[in-house]
């Protein structure tokens, strides 16, 4: 259900990303409402930037949670689903407002959260906002060691413990591996 849920936002009516940034946190499905993950997308915006509203419909929640300005949009003509964006510095709409993808929502904090659920947040039916936005993230590239590996000499036993064998090892240098390039 939530797969065709999410083919229908892409059809009806594409999502806006709602801000200019760089995405620095991927979604993350928690294994259960309290658990850990992350329900959207991560953003760095430029601090008083403007954020536009993702998705058409009407304004459900303005407020803060947490100390962080959100506002909730349930989006028209698709039951259940929301838009979810956190770190609105000054928030341009307000409750029961109707609001039109694109349109001016207020401007940006800096960090911003950036995210989409089906029903009531309790129900933790959260969808991966990237294929909404036509995001990709970006696989994880290993990087070869660029010098030879490095030998350590023989570690002494431990004095307390002699059943300890003295150890050889070989350490390389780390390898570079990184899922998180530049963002939108």
């Amino acid at each position: 259900m939530i797969a065709s849920l999410v083919a229908a936002v892409c059809l009806a009516a594409p999502a806006v990303f709602p801000v200019d940034g760089r995405v620095t946190d991927w979604f993350r499905p928690p294994a259960c409402g309290r658990c850990a993950g992350n329900r959207g997308l991560e953003v760095s915006a430029v601090g008083g930037s403007t954020v536009l509203v993702p998705a058409t419909g009407n304004v459900e929640f303005v407020g803060p949670v947490g100390g962080v300005n959100y506002v909730v949009v349930a989006v028209s003509g698709q039951s259940g689903l929301r838009a979810v964006v956190g770190g609105v510095e000054r928030v341009a709409v307000a409750r029961g407002d109707l609001v039109t993808a694109g349109e001016r929502l207020g401007t940006a904090g800096g960090a911003m959260f950036v995210g989409f659920r089906v029903g009531p947040r309790r129900d933790n039916r959260y969808l991966d906002p990237a294929p909404l936005f036509g995001l990709s993230r970006r696989r994880a590239r290993l990087v070869a060691p660029e010098s030879d590996p490095v030998s350590l000499p023989p570690r002494p036993s431990h004095p307390t413990r002699p059943e300890f064998p003295t150890r050889h090892c070989s350490v390389l240098p780390p390898v570079v591996a990184s899922a998180r390039g530049p963002g939108p």
